[in-house]
């Protein structure tokens, strides 16, 4: 399980010739099938299914140049897709009204991008002490623009 700000500033690596081929900026998701779409790499899109491993320290792909792998990427990305930054401190409310924190990560399977759940935040101090929840996916009954809403 990794966070999706992890990825940010990770190089992508060519698997054979170990050229680093530029650096991930920043992170597309999809929140239609709940999974990570794809990587902004000099400003265009490297679709998830063209990286080979999520390494811990690079990403991997097989080509020599970026080019062949990219796809042209709107600035304006329109939903189902969507930038991390665009749900970061977003407020968590259950059913019943109750707002138990703020979106501070979200948490994506390693092997298949699959979204697994948003880390809530409720504060730097109480983050520290007891540490931060987690929302699993199946818990959210709502994406809005001003809440996401979950099953209490």
């Amino acid at each position: 399980m990794r966070k999706v700000s992890d990825f940010h500033n990770l190089p992508v690596i060519n698997i054979t010739s170990g050229n680093q081929l530029g650096k991930v900026e920043d992170v597309i998701l999809d929140a239609e099938h709940d999974i990570l779409h794809g990587f902004v790499c000099e400003g265009k899109l490297l679709p998830l299914k063209q990286v080979k491993t999520l390494g811990k320290d690079a990403l991997m792909v097989e080509a020599e140049d970026l080019e062949p792998l990219m796809e042209a990427v709107n600035t304006n990305i329109n939903p189902p897709l969507f930038l991390p930054k665009h749900v970061l401190a977003t407020p968590i409310v259950t059913d019943k009204g109750e707002c138990i924190g703020t979106v501070g990560d979200i948490l994506v399977e390693e092997e298949t991008g699959k979204i697994i759940g948003y880390e809530v935040s409720d504060g730097l101090l109480k983050d520290l002490v007891t540490g931060r929840k987690v929302v699993s996916v199946p818990q959210i009954i709502a994406y809005g623009e001003d809440a996401i809403v979950i099953k209490e």
